[in-house]
């Protein structure tokens, strides 16, 4: 263990750090690779507010100027960066099976084919609540008391962002980084971190970028959260809705040996040009054509007709994901729904289990994260590594400081004036079809919308696999989501 004071407020050194060395074998080549986990700490002046753990690999040189460097962040908020970090990118992961589905504990940890450390360096980043990172108490007692609010100062959208430039300009200066081509990947709502630093980092920061990967990004709310006048949200996510029931035999729209392509090609114009229409009417219709419209949507996806009529047609996500299956006591996931679990409670008005893939991870890479971070990268420390802090959730302020307004603004017009402020950055967006948290049908109309309005932004591309929100359990997925990541990074 290597233990570095701060001499000065001004020199801002890291509070603690520990390097190691490791390798693995890629394509029948060795790679060998430094670890740094280390906590950067956050200053407000001279003052030091917060500290951020992050864990750094790099290949060759410390200043290795021209080999790309990417940023990887989750979301939540709350989540650490863990999901990544061990789950698809790092060079160890979680071992799980190869269709999603999760194994039976202990965890077992193997070195990871797909790591994306074969063609970038990797930072991957926990914010503050998460992981083990903190906000610094109040030396001072009566200050402490009236600073209990100090760490949710960094669980708010504006600050949060704030948080992640300062420690980014914070890491290239330490690490002597700065010439590196530099890269943003976050997931869920950590694509909404990447897209609105796309404009961040370059327009306050000075981080020029070389590209961005969303991964099952959230970007617009209004998009993306429905209620009852809101059927844009709902026609958004059908595609998905009908992807699952086509994997669990209960789409009766699907057409016998249909492609995955045609058949979703085809759910998204039902969704825009059958189904928005008919429900942005209300009930203006005759009963007939009401009942016509009905049984349509639930031949999409794959419910009774009865419930689409209970629902007027608007059915939402965990209504499908407890009905679906449910003549076998089963519910699908609304992370992935393409995986099931028994419910425990059949009789229950309501679902009152946990999600398959999201309540069954905890236990995975929970275990995952502590024993490569403590075990194979020998960080010492006894705080609590935060998976998915669900006090930071809670506490999440999302009122925007700019405005007033309760919710904040969407990710894609900063994503819009950040690739016009530097138009050779590269830009991918990757979603798993199974995905009722995140639709990859919200993303895919995003970009057209962004296609159409905006000029230099033709080249976005967008990618979806199979599987959810974390696509990357899946075997399959998780190389075709490394090979396309290669092609964004090397170019």
């Amino acid at each position: 263990m290597a233990q570095e004071k701060k001499p000065d407020a001004a020199v801002q050194e890291p509070v603690r750090r520990f390097e190691s060395n490791g390798s693995l074998s890629i394509g029948g080549k060795k790679l060998s690779y430094t670890a740094t986990a280390a906590w950067q700490p956050l200053f407000e002046g001279d003052k030091e507010k917060a500290e951020i753990f992050h864990t750094y690999y790099r290949v060759g040189r410390r200043d290795a100027g021209s080999r790309p460097l990417t940023f990887v962040f989750n979301g939540g908020p709350g989540a650490a960066s863990a999901y990544l970090h061990v789950g698809a990118i790092g060079p160890r992961r979680i071992e799980t099976n190869k269709d999603g589905t999760l194994p039976a504990s202990p965890v077992r940890l193997v070195d990871n084919a797909e790591t994306w450390l074969g063609f970038t360096d990797l930072v991957f980043v926990d914010p503050v609540g998460t992981g083990l990172s903190r906000a610094k108490p109040e030396e001072d007692k009566e200050k402490a008391d009236k600073s209990a609010g100090q760490e949710t100062f960094y669980w708010d959208v504006a600050n949060d962002l704030s948080a992640l430039c300062d420690f980014i300009t914070g890491f290239l200066s330490r690490e002597s980084r700065w010439r590196s081509p530099i890269f943003l990947a976050g997931e869920s709502y950590g694509g909404y971190r990447a897209a609105r630093l796309v404009r961040q980092l370059q327009d306050q920061a000075g981080v020029g970028l070389s590209g961005a990967m969303l991964i099952s990004p959230a970007l617009e709310w209004d998009s993306l959260f429905s209620s009852r006048f809101n059927v844009l949200a709902r026609a958004l996510g059908i595609p998905s809705y009908a992807a699952a029931a086509r994997f669990h035999g209960r789409c009766r729209a699907a057409k016998r040996g249909e492609s995955l392509p045609a058949f979703l090609e085809r759910a998204e114009e039902y969704a825009l040009e059958t189904f928005l229409p008919a429900a942005a009417r209300g009930d203006g219709r005759p009963d007939k054509a009401m009942k016509a419209a009905y049984g349509e949507l639930a031949d999409w996806i794959g419910l009774d007709v009865e419930i689409i009529s209970k629902h007027s047609a608007r059915v939402g996500m965990r209504t499908f994901a407890r009905e679906l299956l449910r003549d076998q006591d089963l519910v699908v996931g609304v992370y992935d729904a393409a995986v099931t679990s028994r419910d425990p409670l059949p009789i229950t008005d309501s679902f009152a289990g946990v999600d398959p893939t999201l309540g069954g991870l905890n236990r995975l890479y929970t275990a995952g994260a502590n024993a490569h971070i403590r075990e194979g990268l020998g960080v010492e420390s006894e705080r609590k590594y935060e998976l998915l802090n669900f006090t930071v959730n809670r506490g999440w302020q999302w009122r925007d400081q700019t405005t007033g307004s309760p919710v904040p603004p969407g990710a894609t017009d900063d994503l819009a004036v950040g690739l016009a402020m530097n138009p050779s950055m590269k830009l991918m967006l990757v979603h798993g079809i199974y995905d009722l948290i995140t639709p990859y049908f919200e993303s895919k109309h995003l970009v057209r919308h962004l296609r159409q309005d905006s000029r230099g932004v033709a080249d976005i591309e967008l990618r979806t696999y199979e599987g959810g929100h974390m696509f990357y359990m899946w075997e399959k997925s998780r190389r075709a989501f490394t090979a396309d990541a290669k092609k964004l990074i090397a170019g």
